[in-house]
């Protein structure tokens, strides 16, 4: 009883006596923390242990990581520097670099992000022969490099804010210790043709496999899924991965719309 007779006397001083009551200040926003995310593509082994025969179903075929990390709708279109400089030896530079743009074209031609048609990624594509890559630097790179271990094809490696699932920067590396060259096989024929010349990459095969993972679509290792551009594995003369498949295009349009 004491306790609320002092209660009431409190608060009828504050209200006559001119004092106010300061509220607690709200606590500020928690920092967006980054995290970066390495996807590895890997030289298909004779025959993955994993790789059991099945039927796509329609709707499936994509994997989406943390269940969506994606670009803001605020950070499209997107832009991406091509270090012309490091295209392996006996290769046009020049071809080289619209390769990859057909790759990441192939991507923004199966998606409309909003009513003014607003691609993916910025049509002006800047060249370069002095920027570095794998480093978090604002920049959105795509580079030859050597990388040691003879498995690995290329890598994409992004970063992103924890909290939003919003991409910040991506880089990808093409590894320089294989033998690269360009088919010329277009996205109608991928379908149709088996294989390429089975004694390079080709360019554009693995941009696009790659060019998924920027936006940000996973890998996929079932063998029902095998003729997908997200499936995991790749090797020389292969182009199937130039033309995306129904569960590329499913996953692109979950994430960013039809």
């Amino acid at each position: 009883m004491k306790r609320v007779v002092l209660a009431v006397i409190l608060a009828t001083f504050i209200a006559t006596s001119g004092f106010s009551v300061a509220l607690a200040k709200p606590a500020a926003p928690a920092p967006k923390d980054i995290a970066k995310v390495v996807f590895i593509h890997y030289k298909a082994p004779g025959k993955p242990p994993w790789a059991a025969p099945g039927k796509p179903k329609p709707d499936e075929g994509y994997a989406l990581f943390r269940g969506g990390v994606k670009w803001a709708d605020e950070a499209l279109p997107v832009k991406y520097l091509i270090n012309k400089g490091s295209v392996p030896g006996g290769i046009d530079r020049v071809v080289a670099v619209d390769e990859i743009k057909a790759a990441f074209e192939e991507w923004d031609d199966n998606t409309l992000i909003n009513d003014d048609n607003q691609g993916l990624y910025a049509d002006g594509i800047k060249t370069t022969t002095e920027l570095p890559q794998d480093i978090r630097d604002g920049k959105n790179i795509i580079a030859w490099v050597y990388i040691d271990n003879p498995k690995i094809i290329a890598r994409t490696t992004f970063w992103y804010y924890v909290n939003t699932k919003e991409l910040v920067e991506f880089d990808i590396e093409f590894n320089s210790r294989f033998d690269w060259g360009i088919n010329g096989v277009i996205p109608a024929e991928a379908n149709t043709v088996v294989q390429g010349d089975t004694s390079f990459m080709d360019i554009r095969n693995i941009a696009t496999h790659e060019a998924g993972h920027t936006l940000v679509l996973g890998d996929l290792y079932q063998g029902q899924y095998a003729q997908m551009t997200m499936y995991g594995y790749s090797d020389k003369g292969e182009v199937k991965k130039i033309s995306l498949e129904s569960g590329d295009i499913a996953g692109l349009q979950k994430l960013y719309g039809k």
